[in-house]
């Protein structure tokens, strides 16, 4: 019903219009009296339209918003303008969900202007060989958020603590590990899918993500680093508890429910190779429940 109340209105305004604008004239006192009435109608639709979408929204800010591009000017190159800003607005908000911080818009706009008023475009090799430049500077910023750094930091004094346990041990990598149960038999290799019981909790202890009643397939080469690391040096029955530093987790960019370098801990048993089946969905490891 909120919905068909805002497209009648929007309707309305439309039939409105033509209806004006096939008549010349018109005295002021009608057209507002019209402007009162569509008003009244199109914000009554459009409230319940923008409290459907987010029963906490900011009505002055929404209304700056439709104020802006309602007034703004028409010119065809004006509203190009505009319906491209809109694509760089969604580009910002895009980096700051990323990076964890917000893009420097007036470096951005300077340099955007520099190349949109070039007399010489760049060539297609030239935007391929920026393009090759993104990733390792997307990859810079995210590790320098707030929320990387002391992340990083805070796993890092975990580790340190646990250097003092001797019933952890460290590999090369970084990993430390303990062992509850030896099991039988030879080790995992990456090739293997092996069916994994697991729990994956944050540093603070905090449960982020287990397997459930039935174990998980997971093929070696498509997990994280540490986890993959792990599994390698069992054999079917083993029992761990590992902690995986940020690096060899889900390093700066973090997944669903994962902090930006965040330090992981999983209680990890291994029952066997599961040869029966590919691995399924799970196998990106770890999934966060819901």
């Amino acid at each position: 019903m909120k919905k068909i109340l805002a497209i009648a209105a929007a309707g309305l305004l439309t039939v409105g219009f033509v209806g004006c604008n096939s008549k010349a004239g018109g005295s002021s006192e009608a057209m507002d009296s019209l402007s009162m009435a569509f008003g009244d109608l199109y914000g009554a639709g459009m409230g319940q339209q923008l409290r459907s979408m987010d029963s906490a929204i900011n009505m002055d800010q929404a209304l700056k918003g439709m104020e802006f591009i309602a007034n703004a000017d028409t010119s065809k190159n004006f509203q190009m303008g505009l319906q491209m800003g809109m694509q760089i607005a969604q580009l910002y908000q895009g980096i700051e969900q990323q990076c964890g911080m917000p893009i420097n818009k007036a470096l951005f706009m300077k340099h955007l202007r520099e190349a949109i008023m070039k007399t010489t475009p760049m060539g297609q090799e030239e935007m391929m060989m920026m393009q090759s430049k993104i990733e390792p500077l997307l990859n810079k910023a995210m590790e320098q958020s707030p929320k990387a750094v002391a992340n990083k930091k805070a796993g890092e004094e975990y580790m340190a603590k646990l250097k003092n346990d001797k019933d952890y041990t460290f590999t090369k990598s970084g990993i430390a590990y303990k062992v509850l149960a030896a099991g039988e038999g030879k080790n995992f290799s990456d090739s293997d899918i092996v069916k994994v019981n697991y729990v994956g909790r944050h540093i603070n202890g905090e449960e982020f993500d287990k397997s459930g009643e039935n174990p998980v397939p997971f093929n070696l080469k498509q997990v994280i680093p540490g986890f993959s690391e792990m599994i390698q040096l069992m054999k079917p029955g083993s029992k761990v508890t590992v902690v995986i530093p940020g690096e060899l987790a889900y390093g700066p960019q973090g997944n669903r429910g994962i902090e930006p370098n965040e330090t992981l801990i999983f209680d990890i048993e291994t029952l066997g190779i599961d040869d029966s089946k590919p691995a399924g969905p799970r196998m990106q490891m770890p999934v966060t429940k819901k």
